[in-house]
């Protein structure tokens, strides 16, 4: 079974919109770009449990060069 994107879990558990889950989404990619543009790889690591509550493993999901693509 596929996991959920992180978009999902925000509509589902947090009961969010899809506009307000991508906004927040949006966000966290903001903070993930300057924090790596900054060299502070530790908020970089944690952004996922600081925006979303969610584990590192998610991280994947948000990281920059898979959203250039």
């Amino acid at each position: 079974m596929p996991r959920e994107s992180i978009k999902q879990i925000l509509m589902r558990r947090d009961d969010m919109s899809e506009s307000d889950a991508q906004e927040l989404i949006d966000e966290a990619i903001k903070a993930l770009n300057e924090y790596l543009a900054d060299g502070e790889m530790d908020a970089a690591e944690n952004i996922c449990e600081e925006f979303f509550g969610l584990e590192p493993d998610y991280l994947d999901e948000i990281m920059p060069l898979k959203n250039l693509i």
